[in-house]
């Protein structure tokens, strides 16, 4: 072997090493990406806090079994009310919303919690990252109006939110609003900052091969799943809100979607908050109920 064909050799050879490593380690990203993470479940319900409610189960457009809770209003006349839909976010499951249940219950409104695919008592699933969510969520809104209920309110946190906004560019003149919580303006820029929030990794090379294997392996393209575009189709009301001290979905990525969407309109940054915890101080529960009560 001459010198130079060596010299190829001790090019080629690690090169294409690392290649084959950086492929694998992106599908176990990938993977990673679309598994429902553990998490402990408090064990709540809304009869706890002294709430009627009933345990609703519909099948998905692809046969996955939904769960959610239905909690009726305080009114006698609950039908004219116009529904309230929570839907909680990655890992979480209807249990962790119950501050979300019980002010939409204070205020007057029925609630639907809902329990996305893959979580809680849902049916097994893989996470779609809002592609399939969201079209679970018009069909909790088609079962809402079979019995009675017209036109409801969607407030997601995180993944909830993106599913809120996916499922309204689609459900024009069928909702009243969305309060959208620290949605991510695009799946593709959600993955470069949790690369770098949990892995430590620049965007290239990981990024881009995480995003070609969820798209081969699962269906799920990252720069389809965009919420920016979404908020352009969206022809009710909508509250953007964000967190101070997010990282995983930081102020300009969430304020992207803000921007985009048509008006009417309303945007708050959540003072002191993160990504996960929602105190329901009475600053937020003010707020919350201000836009609730003026559209």
């Amino acid at each position: 072997m001459s010198f130079f064909s060596l010299l190829i050799l001790l090019i080629i050879f690690p090169s294409s090493i690392l290649a084959l490593g950086l492929f694998y380690f992106g599908r176990v990203l990938a993977n990673l990406a679309v598994t429902v993470p553990p998490s402990a479940s408090p064990n709540l319900n809304p009869g706890l806090i002294g709430l009627n409610y009933r345990s609703l189960k519909i099948l998905s457009h692809d046969n996955v079994e939904l769960a959610g809770w239905f909690v009726s209003s305080k009114t006698d006349d609950e039908k004219v009310k116009t529904p309230l839909i929570v839907i909680h976010g990655l890992g979480a499951n209807k249990q962790f919303m119950m501050s979300y249940i019980q002010l939409a219950h204070e205020l007057g409104f029925p609630v639907l919690a809902v329990d996305l695919r893959g979580h809680g008592e849902s049916g097994p699933s893989i996470v779609t990252l809002g592609l399939k969510e969201s079209l679970d969520l018009e069909k909790w809104v088609e079962e809402l109006k079979k019995q009675g209920y017209s036109k409801p309110i969607l407030w997601g946190t995180s993944l909830g939110a993106v599913t809120a906004l996916l499922a309204g560019s689609r459900l024009k003149g069928q909702l009243r609003a969305i309060i959208a919580d620290a949605p991510f303006d695009n799946l593709y820029n959600a993955l470069v900052t949790h690369a770098q929030f949990f892995f430590k990794l620049k965007p290239f090379p990981m990024v881009p091969i995480v995003s070609w294997h969820l798209k081969k392996n699962f269906g799920i393209d990252p720069l389809a799943i965009d919420c920016v575009h979404a908020a352009q189709n969206i022809d009710c009301p909508l509250f953007i809100l964000a967190a101070e001290k997010d990282a995983r979905m930081p102020l300009a990525m969430v304020r992207r979607v803000f921007d985009a969407a048509k008006s009417p309109k309303s945007w708050w940054i959540i003072p002191n908050a993160n990504h996960e915890i929602r105190t329901f101080d009475n600053h937020f529960k003010k707020t919350i109920t201000q836009f609730l009560y003026d559209i």
